[in-house]
């Protein structure tokens, strides 16, 4: 087939090659994956940053694999003395790591210590004394405890004495999948995550003047929350305008919570979601509202936000989010918002989990916006997708960047993300950080991580729509959902779906933008002016193709723009002329702009002396 003269890795064929996979985009007849159903018991201690938990794991393999091992991950032994890190930690944020006090596998218990047990950076990996057969499950159980950070937090920790983000807490089964088997990857503080699909049933002790959020739906809120408190939460629920559930008058005044007890119990509760965060503090503000996302069946998401009262653009934070949903679920990727509820919570910088997102607070209505939409874009990539984001960043941050676009510029006048997403591909690219994005983000650190996460890919799959134009775009990527929603798909799924949605072969602009080195570049080779009009030689000086733009300048200070789209490029050639006819006298022509990105632009001017 046509789709195979792209590069397959070994490791990434076999899976071809045993059905997990087809050519045609979708999984394969012998796909599988594995899961998980947790049922979690957590304390927080905030006066010394303290966290306990005991868990229960039921573990299906799924596979047709006989595992010897699980792997675990302890995402806090990042900060481990001893472990390998990718970021520079100070000295008084290193600890012992996480302290595993009881082990059970099949309800039977195993010393932590002891020889079937190995510690290996973040992973603790568990030999089976009775290895695990295809299609049956297996017991485990934890129990545990960390010092939160919180002098260097990284993605969770607590942002002040009161106020927690949790995330990459809990002992997590690595995923176990039919392109790598274990995902034996150490974290190192610079990637991301991949995780199997999973249930949650978590239990969260605080003391009683601390409110929680979290990923998944509340379960007991007539147990936790004070009358006025429940009232307001349950009108959010149902409020297309925004309720402030708890305000600063409020917490002054104090009775949020039914405080019988020295610590409230919060019940959380989520079903196929890829991961489990929560965030508390016992000072933050609490908006809520909701919003519809599906005009057939009026399904309605609940939108809230939590923040520090000095936070002075979180009080918008919530209708902006509501407001990107609904142009997620009906303009851009018109795909109904996958979860029941998202909580953007004020900790630090942009951070995303299932349902749950990290911010810090901006100076500009332009950096809140742009934020708070990337970070909701990730609930589509990577957690309704299953992406595998330590390999393959580009896989959900290049969508993130890029999905957005017109939504941020329309709410906020002159937000032109596109603009300063392009030229930041442009600074990088042809340099020794921009790598072929088939080099997996796992291998790369700074700003070769960066430009191969974010700016390169936010840049191929916007181009890739401007081509398609948004009908056809659409229907491929609708293809691409439906096909690995709730799976994991990887870089050839995405290639090979959108090559049989569009009825296209579109290997020459796989390759270029995803597999080889090299950079945008186009110039005005020749210039030729005659009696009907103009004609105009246009080089591809790089090897990344682009969109062709000309501005014909003419001397009564009008201007005409001649535009054609990347596909310009697909027959392979390297030169091609463009006419213009006009019986005016043309003053200058340019080439491009900033939303095309070109590396050399000394060569996009053609000034004509009459």
């Amino acid at each position: 087939m046509a789709q195979n003269k792209l590069f397959i890795p070994l490791n990434i064929k076999r899976a071809y090659d045993k059905g997990t996979r087809s050519y045609d985009g979708s999984p394969g007849p012998n796909y599988w994956q594995n899961s998980s159903a947790y049922n979690i018991k957590v304390k927080v201690v905030p006066e010394t940053k303290m966290l306990y938990g005991s868990e229960t794991i039921s573990y299906r393999n799924n596979s047709p694999d006989t595992l010897d091992i699980i792997v675990v991950r302890l995402y806090p032994d990042i900060f481990k003395v001893g472990n390998a890190r990718d970021l520079s930690v100070p000295p008084n944020a290193i600890n012992d790591g996480v302290k595993v006090s009881k082990i059970s596998l099949r309800r039977e218990e195993i010393d932590p210590d002891g020889v079937s047990v190995r510690r290996s950076d973040t992973n603790l990996i568990l030999n089976l004394y009775e290895p695990l057969s295809p299609n049956s499950e297996i017991d485990l159980a934890f129990e545990w405890s960390f010092i939160i950070p919180h002098e260097f937090p990284i993605r969770m920790g607590a942002y002040d004495s009161t106020s927690f983000f949790i995330g990459n807490w809990y002992p997590q089964v690595s995923v176990y999948d039919d392109v790598d088997g274990w995902d034996l990857y150490n974290y190192g503080g610079e990637q991301e995550f991949y995780n199997d699909f999973a249930n949650f049933n978590v239990e969260i002790a605080v003391p009683n003047t601390f409110c929680v959020w979290a990923t998944g739906i509340l379960q007991n809120p007539d147990e936790i929350l004070s009358e006025k408190i429940l009232n307001r939460y349950k009108t959010a629920n149902n409020s297309e305008e925004v309720v402030r559930i708890v305000t600063a008058d409020d917490l002054m005044k104090g009775n949020l919570f039914n405080d019988k007890k020295n610590y409230n119990v919060w019940k959380f509760s989520a079903n196929k979601v890829t991961d489990f965060t929560f965030a508390i503090s016992d000072h933050y503000l609490w908006d809520g509202s909701s919003v519809i996302v599906d005009s057939t069946t009026n399904r309605k998401v609940f939108v809230d936000a939590a923040y520090k009262e000095s936070s002075e653009d979180f009080p918008d934070v919530t209708q902006i989010a509501k407001q990107y949903i609904a142009y997620c679920s009906f303009e851009m990727p018109e795909w109904p918002f996958p979860f029941p509820a998202i909580t953007v919570f004020n900790g630090q910088r942009g951070m995303e989990f299932p349902m749950m997102i990290n911010d810090g607070s901006y100076s500009t209505l332009a950096r809140t916006v742009t934020v708070t939409s990337h970070e909701v874009t990730h609930m589509y990539f990577p957690f309704y997708m299953g992406i595998n984001e330590t390999k393959y960043a580009y896989m959900d941050e290049g969508w993130a960047d890029m999905l957005p676009f017109d939504f941020q510029e329309r709410i906020v006048e002159g937000n032109d993300q596109r603009r300063l997403h392009m030229l930041g591909f442009q600074r990088n690219a042809g340099t020794e950080i921009d790598l072929p994005l088939a080099v997996p983000t796992i291998q790369l650190r700074g700003e070769a991580y960066t430009n191969s996460a974010y700016s390169r890919p936010g840049a191929a799959y916007d181009i890739l729509r401007d081509m398609l134009g948004d009908e056809l775009f659409l229907i491929a990527l609708h293809s691409y959902i439906k096909n690995w929603n709730g799976k994991h798909p990887i870089p050839y799924d995405f290639f090979f779906t959108f090559n049989k949605a569009t009825g296209k072969n579109l290997n020459w602009f796989w390759k270029p933008w995803f597999f080889e080195f090299g950079y945008p570049d186009l110039s005005i080779q020749k210039v030729e002016v005659n009696e009907s009009g103009v004609s105009i030689t246009v080089k591809k000086e790089g090897n990344i193709p682009v969109p062709v733009k000309l501005i014909v300048y003419y001397d009564d200070d009008t201007e005409s723009v001649v535009y054609k789209d990347v596909s310009i490029w697909e027959d392979g050639n390297n030169e091609i002329i463009i006419t213009e006819k006009t019986d005016k006298i043309i003053h200058k022509i340019v080439l491009g702009d900033s939303h095309i990105p070109d590396v050399n632009r000394n060569n996009n001017t053609y000034i004509i002396h009459q």
